[in-house]
């Protein structure tokens, strides 16, 4: 379900014109900043206006590597003592959300 929702998230980046925004930053001199080109997606989106790769191909590899960021993120999580994990339903209410936190911090010891 994770790596669905990756796929999912990357196209409707895609949709909602984030090569545009990465053209964008490139005028206004993205590439002088190391950290910005950090930023999953970035460097593979910059990649593909230099013409070093085709489109689809800087698409597939965003999912590839949001992917594994996501599994070393999971790997990271599972060892630290103490976390609790919350499912949240995309259709659940913030304010709900944030109850359910509250309270499941109220019974910690």
């Amino acid at each position: 379900d994770l790596y669905a929702r990756i796929e999912r998230r990357v196209d409707e980046q895609m949709a909602a014109g984030w090569l545009d925004e990465v053209r964008r930053l490139l005028a206004a001199g993205l590439e002088q900043n190391p950290t910005a080109m950090q930023a999953a997606g970035y460097r593979e989106l910059v990649a593909h206006l230099r013409g070093e790769l085709t489109l689809p191909e800087a698409v597939a590899r965003i999912k590839t590597r949001t992917r594994q960021l996501a599994r070393r993120q999971l790997t990271w999580f599972r060892q630290e003592p103490g976390l609790t994990w919350l499912a949240v339903a995309a259709a659940e209410p913030p304010d709900r959300t944030a109850e359910r936190i509250v309270q499941g911090m109220q019974q910690q010891p």
